[in-house]
């Protein structure tokens, strides 16, 4: 029986979601076959997410703070290779919003083609206490515009 993740990249639309990062790969990016590894695309996910948090305001990631995210589950779904030199635009979209947890979807375009998908779960933690808390309103403010329907 395929995972709930597993169901919600197979229900996610090839298409642009709202927030929109531009990833240049880099040569160090390749495996021995010439393209893109794949462990390279969770770090393009990450760094969209990164910039994200960063664009929005929705969270400092200039200073260590109390609580932040962490990542719960992160599905990838390869769909075409990239090779070098490209420049992705990985987007991203707000799937579900929780009162301790948000999911993101995540597809990334190189030129025309949808080369990957991906979804994600994360978890709002107290990073000393090790549990999960309530998301900051200014971090809900920050999410809510860029929902997404599966």
């Amino acid at each position: 029986m395929p995972s709930p993740e597993k169901k919600a990249l197979s229900r996610l639309s090839l298409k642009r979601l709202p927030y929109s990062f531009l990833q240049k790969v880099a040569w160090s990016d390749l495996d021995a076959f010439a393209h893109v590894n794949h462990t390279r695309f969770a770090i393009y996910f990450e760094n969209a997410r990164t910039q994200f948090f960063s664009d929005k305001h929705a969270w400092n990631t200039d200073q260590i703070q109390s609580t932040g995210p962490v990542v719960h589950e992160l599905t990838l779904q390869y769909r075409k290779q990239v090779r070098f030199p490209a420049t992705l635009d990985v987007t991203i979209g707000i799937a579900n919003l929780g009162s301790r947890k948000f999911e993101m979807a995540c597809t990334m375009w190189h030129e025309n083609d949808c080369v990957c998908t991906g979804y994600g779960e994360f978890l709002w933690i107290h990073f000393e206490e090790g549990r999960p808390v309530r998301l900051p309103p200014e971090l809900v403010a920050a999410l809510e515009p860029f929902s997404v329907e599966f």
